[in-house]
C-alpha cells in the first residue's frame, strides 16, 4: 500500500531531525541513502558525486548492495545515457532494467537482483553535483509521491554536501593563512634567503598536501633558471640545478598560474625533470614577480593527477610573491650596507687622525 503526502513529510520531518545529529558528511549521506530505501521500502539506494572533471560520477555512498555490485566499475557520463538524461535535473525512471539500454552495466544490475530504478538529481545552487539512485527488487511503477519524496531527500544531500564543501574550504583558506603569517614573519626577521627559500618550499608542500616543491630563479639575462631550494626530493635531490627558461612552463613565465592535472599527458610539463624521474604527476606553478616583473617560479608536485581549486592557488601565488619580497629585502639590506661602508670610507678619509677635521 502507497504512502500518502502527508505521511511522505513526516517521514521527511523525522529524517532532518536525524540528519542534524549525524556527526560529518558521510553519515549525513548513508543516513539519506537508508532513509529513501527503507522509506520507499525497496531493496537499495546509492548516491553518486560528479567528480571534478565532470566525467564520473563517483560513489559516495550505498545501502542494500553487495560489496561485487558497487565494485562493478566507475560510472562514465559517456558510456552511460541514463546518467545523462540526470544532468536535465529531472528524475529519470527505468522500470525494466534487463531490457534498458541506456545503462552503463545491465548485466551486473540483473545479476543482483535488481528489476527496476529511479534517480533524482543532487544540485545545490543550480550546479549539480550528483545523483540519488534507488533499485527494487521487483518490477515498480515510481509515482509521483514517490519522485517528490526522493527529489526532497537528494535536497537535504545536496544542502549538506554544499555546507561541508564551505566548511572544508574554509578551514582549508584559514590554515593557509596562519602558514602565510608565520613565513611573512620569518622573511620580515631574516635577511638569509637560503633560510626563507627553504621555508617557502616546505609549507608550499605542507600547506597544499603535495609531495614536492622547488623554487627556481632567472638568471640575470632571463636564459636560464637557477634551482634556489626543493622540498621533497631526498638527500641526492634533483640532478639539474639549473635549465634553459625555454623548458619552463610558459604561461608562468608570462606570469600566470598555472595548475596541470596530469603532467604525464600535459605536453606544456615535457622535459621537467621532477615528473620524468621522480613520477610526479600533478603540478601547481606559481610566478615569482618582483615589481610585476617575472623572476622565477614556485612549483608543488604530487604523486597521483589531481585539480588545484581556487584556494589552492591563491596560497601559491601569495607564497611565490613573498619570495619576491623577501628577495627585494635582500637587495635592499645589501644596498643600505654598501651605502653606509661608502658612507664610512667617504668620512675616515676626511678625517685628519692628528688634527682638527679638513
Amino acid at each position: 500500500m502507497s504512502k500518502t503526502d502527508l505521511e511522505y513529510c513526516w517521514m521527511l520531518h523525522e529524517i532532518a531531525k536525524s540528519l542534524s545529529s549525524a556527526g560529518n558528511l558521510p553519515a549525513v549521506l548513508n543516513l539519506i541513502a537508508k532513509s529513501a530505501a527503507d522509506g520507499l521500502g525497496l531493496k537499495a539506494c546509492t548516491i553518486r558525486l560528479l567528480d571534478r572533471k565532470g566525467e564520473k560520477l563517483e560513489l559516495a555512498a550505498a545501502y542494500g548492495l553487495s560489496d561485487a555490485y558497487l565494485k562493478k566499475g566507475p560510472v562514465e557520463f559517456k558510456r552511460s545515457l541514463y546518467d545523462e538524461g540526470i544532468l536535465r535535473g529531472e528524475p529519470v525512471i527505468v522500470e525494466d532494467i534487463e531490457r534498458d539500454e541506456r545503462l552503463q552495466y545491465p548485466r551486473e544490475a540483473v545479476r543482483e537482483g535488481l528489476k527496476s530504478m529511479a534517480s533524482v538529481p543532487l544540485i545545490a545552487r543550480g550546479k549539480y553535483l550528483g545523483s540519488l539512485r534507488v533499485f527494487s527488487s521487483v518490477p515498480h511503477k515510481f509515482s509521483r509521491s514517490e519522485l517528490t519524496f526522493l527529489t526532497a531527500l537528494a535536497n537535504l544531500g545536496a544542502i549538506a554536501i554544499e555546507n561541508a564543501r564551505m566548511s572544508d574550504s574554509l578551514r582549508k583558506r584559514m590554515e593557509n593563512m596562519s602558514a602565510l603569517l608565520e613565513i611573512s614573519g620569518r622573511i620580515s626577521s631574516s635577511l638569509k634567503l637560503e633560510e626563507v627559500f627553504e621555508r617557502i618550499v616546505k609549507s608550499a608542500a605542507s600547506g597544499l598536501g603535495t609531495q614536492g616543491s622547488t623554487l627556481w630563479l632567472l638568471d640575470d639575462e632571463g636564459d636560464k633558471l637557477n634551482l634556489a631550494a626543493a622540498y621533497g626530493f631526498g638527500d641526492r635531490g634533483l640532478a639539474r640545478k639549473s635549465i634553459p627558461a625555454s623548458e619552463e612552463i610558459p604561461e608562468v613565465l608570462g606570469g600566470r598560474v598555472v595548475a596541470i592535472y596530469d603532467a604525464t599527458a600535459d605536453p606544456k610539463a615535457k622535459n621537467i625533470e621532477e615528473v620524468e624521474v621522480w613520477g610526479m604527476r600533478a603540478i601547481l606553478a606559481a610566478p615569482l614577480l618582483i615589481r610585476k616583473r617575472v623572476a622565477g617560479s614556485l612549483k608543488v608536485y604530487a604523486k597521483e593527477p589531481r585539480e588545484f581549486d581556487e584556494n589552492d592557488q591563491e596560497f601559491i601565488s601569495i607564497l611565490a610573491n613573498l619570495g619576491g619580497i623577501a628577495i627585494q629585502n635582500s637587495k635592499l639590506y645589501k644596498m643600505a650596507m654598501a651605502n653606509w661602508q661608502e658612507l664610512t670610507r667617504d668620512i675616515w678619509s676626511k678625517v685628519d687622525a692628528w688634527g682638527a677635521p679638513l
